[in-house]
């Protein structure tokens, strides 16, 4: 296994964390097709070729995303949309923009 790990700051009020893992689990689950379940302020995910976990504490968000032998050539360009996404949803967000 392969493993992209995430650990970002970010300075999102508690209903904008659990407004942005809502759309991260629909995203999850619309797109990708993935099982998402959650508690609290941590997603646990599976999909196709890939499994993971996120959490996002009052400070940070932390998180490790596993891919399967089928998606390890496109490591690369998976961790650049994973953070693309933090950096639209998190800084954004800290910007006072809609997410």
């Amino acid at each position: 296994m392969s493993a992209i790990r995430l650990d970002r700051p970010h300075q999102l009020d508690k209903p904008s964390r659990l407004s942005a893992l809502e759309q991260l689990c629909l995203h999850l689950r619309d797109t990708l097709g993935a099982e998402v379940s959650r508690s609290d302020c941590t997603l646990s995910f599976e999909g196709k070729g890939f499994f993971g976990e996120v959490t996002i504490g009052p400070n940070s968000i932390e998180g490790e995303v596993r891919l399967g032998l089928l998606m390890r050539p496109l490591k690369g360009a998976i961790k650049r949309e994973i953070e693309a996404g933090l950096a639209q949803y998190l800084d954004g967000a800290s910007l006072g923009e809609d997410l």
